[in-house]
């Protein structure tokens, strides 16, 4: 038998129970399906009563901001410069320079420019090394099959043609063909071998 879903004015009592059993470690689907609630009323209702899972406190301390950039400094690298821009720009712009901002947002396009091509160089050799390295890899991998295929080959050749001598057998017919089974019968009833 199927419960009726709950609206969202749904007695007191289910939103405590889904509220606890979520906060206690309960996953949201389980809970839904668990009280028959859909799910889209259950977040709405855990975003505007800020329900929060134990198991992922809420941070007591925000992130430090980042440091301040000193634009007095020597420039280091194309980030540090792209950063100091953009600082640059938004001093302009509270200065109400439009012109000065202008400028910046000029050199700021070219070195994002330069850093994006760059990355793609960078990318690019990462895949050329990476290539390389697979053929090196794949060539290895061919010497090696080469090497055991012509071992194995050896090994044929040698089962193949044995290194004995051939004996001589002390039988009186053994230059001839063998014998068939007829003939072998018949050599047997004599008192041959």
């Amino acid at each position: 038998m199927t419960q009726a879903a709950p609206s969202p004015s749904a007695p007191d009592d289910v939103w405590t129970v889904a509220r606890e059993a979520y906060l206690a470690g309960s996953t949201a689907a389980m809970v839904c399906r668990e009280l028959a609630l859909p799910p889209s009323t259950f977040w709405q209702r855990a975003a505007r009563e800020g329900w929060l899972r134990r198991d992922h406190p809420r941070r007591a301390d925000p992130l430090p901001p980042p440091a301040p950039v000193d634009l007095d400094q020597p420039v280091d690298d194309l980030w540090t410069a792209l950063d100091k821009v953009w600082h640059r720009i938004c001093a302009a712009l509270d200065a109400g320079d439009a012109a000065g901002a202008a400028r910046w947002t000029r050199v700021h396009a070219q070195l994002k420019a330069t850093a994006v091509a760059e990355g793609r160089a960078e990318a690019a050799d990462r895949r050329r090394a990476a290539h390389e390295q697979s053929l090196d890899a794949l060539r290895s991998s061919q010497a090696v099959m080469r090497a055991a295929e012509a071992q194995l080959a050896a090994v044929r050749a040698a089962r193949a043609a044995p290194d004995m001598e051939k004996v001589e057998s002390v039988l009186p017919d053994s230059d001839s063909r063998p014998l068939n089974r007829a003939e072998r019968r018949r050599l047997r009833k004599r008192g041959g071998p």
